[in-house]
C-alpha cells in the first residue's frame, strides 16, 4: 500500500467542486494569476499566470505526514497536456512517500524545460521587465525601463522564427542563423523582406541573450544553457550621421534669428536650448517646471531620463 495521500489543495474554496480541468481552459489568458482545481482528480491544480503560463501541481502528504505541494509540469499543446498531468498524479499514488520528493525534483526541472516554448519564455519576461518595483530615488518604476524596446525586438524578430520551438532545443546556430538573415536582410517581417541592419541584430541579440540567460535561472529552470554564446562579431556600424563644424554651428545660430523662418518661434527657441544644453531630445522634451533652478539658471534632469540609467 502506499504511504503518501493526495490531498484537496488546502486553499481551495470550501463550498465548491473545482472545475473539470481542459486543455481550452489552461490556456485562457488572464489578468493576473489564477487557479483552478480539477474535480476528478483529486490533489491536481492548475496556476495560470498573465504570462499564459500553466503550471500544474499536486498537494499530497508526503511519508512524514507532512502536507506538501509540489510541481509536476507546464502545459504544452502537444507534449504535456491535462490527460498527462492526471496520469501523472495516478502515477505517483503508486509511489512510496520516501521517494516521492526526489522523484518530483527531477521530473519538475525536465518537465519545464520540455514543456515551456520560446513564445512562452518571451511572455514571462517582459511579465517580469515592466513589473514595477522601487528604484533607487525611491520611485516605483518598471525593472527593466527599456522593457517596451527590448519586447518589441523579441516578439518582431525572434517570435516569428523560434516562437514555437522549445525554448530548451533553440541552439546556438538558431541565434547565429537568424542574426545572419537579419544582417543580411533575408528575413521575412509582415510578408516582406526587412531591410538590411546591423543595428536591428545587435539589439536582438542583446534582448535574446538577456531573456535566455534569465530563463537559465535557477528559479526559472526554462533553459539549461543560454544557447547566445560564442555568436560571430557583428561588423561595426558606420555613423549615421557627421558632427557639424564650429562654422556650421554658427551659421545656424545666427539662422535661426531670421524672419522669414516657416517656423514658430517657440521651434526656433527650443533648437537653440538644445543647441546650449547639449540635452538629448526626450531628455529635454520631459522638462517639468519644478526642474527649472532659476536661482542657478540650470534644470536639474532626473536620473530616469537620462540614457543608460
Amino acid at each position: 500500500m502506499s504511504d503518501i495521500t493526495i490531498n484537496e489543495p488546502a486553499d481551495k474554496p470550501r463550498g465548491r467542486n473545482g472545475t473539470l480541468l481542459t486543455d481550452r481552459l489552461c490556456e485562457t489568458r488572464v489578468a493576473k494569476r489564477v487557479k483552478y482545481y480539477d474535480r476528478k482528480c483529486r490533489g491536481l491544480y492548475v496556476s495560470i499566470t498573465p504570462a499564459g503560463v500553466a503550471t500544474f501541481s499536486c498537494n499530497f502528504t508526503n511519508a512524514a505526514g507532512r502536507p506538501t505541494s509540489s510541481t509536476i509540469g507546464i502545459h504544452h499543446p502537444e507534449l504535456f497536456k491535462v490527460v498527462d498531468a492526471k496520469a501523472k498524479v495516478s502515477a505517483l499514488k503508486a509511489k512510496g512517500g520516501a521517494a516521492i520528493n526526489e522523484i518530483l525534483a527531477e521530473q519538475r526541472s525536465e518537465a519545464n524545460r520540455r514543456g515551456v516554448t520560446v513564445d512562452h519564455v518571451i511572455a514571462a519576461r517582459v511579465e517580469w521587465m515592466k513589473t514595477l518595483v522601487k528604484k533607487a530615488d525611491h520611485e516605483m518604476r518598471p525593472r527593466v525601463e527599456s522593457w517596451q524596446n527590448v519586447k518589441r525586438h523579441l516578439e518582431r524578430f525572434v517570435s516569428p522564427r523560434l516562437g514555437r520551438k522549445i525554448a530548451s532545443e533553440v541552439t546556438n546556430s538558431d541565434i547565429a542563423t537568424l542574426s545572419n538573415d537579419i544582417v543580411a536582410g533575408r528575413y521575412i517581417f509582415d510578408g516582406k523582406l526587412a531591410k538590411k541592419s546591423t543595428a536591428n541584430t545587435r539589439h536582438v541579440r542583446r534582448a535574446a541573450s538577456a531573456m535566455f540567460k534569465w530563463a537559465a535561472l535557477a528559479g526559472n529552470d526554462f533553459v539549461k544553457v543560454s544557447p547566445c554564446i560564442n555568436l560571430p562579431p557583428l561588423e561595426k556600424e558606420p555613423p549615421r550621421s557627421r558632427v557639424l563644424t564650429a562654422d556650421e554651428i554658427r551659421i545656424l545660430w545666427h539662422g535661426l534669428d531670421r524672419n522669414d523662418l516657416p517656423w514658430d518661434c517657440t521651434i526656433l527657441h527650443a533648437i537653440k536650448f538644445a543647441l546650449v544644453t547639449m540635452l538629448r531630445s526626450w531628455e529635454m522634451l520631459g522638462i517639468h517646471r519644478d526642474e527649472l533652478n532659476p536661482k542657478y539658471g540650470t534644470v536639474d534632469i532626473p536620473a530616469r531620463r537620462v540614457k543608460m540609467y
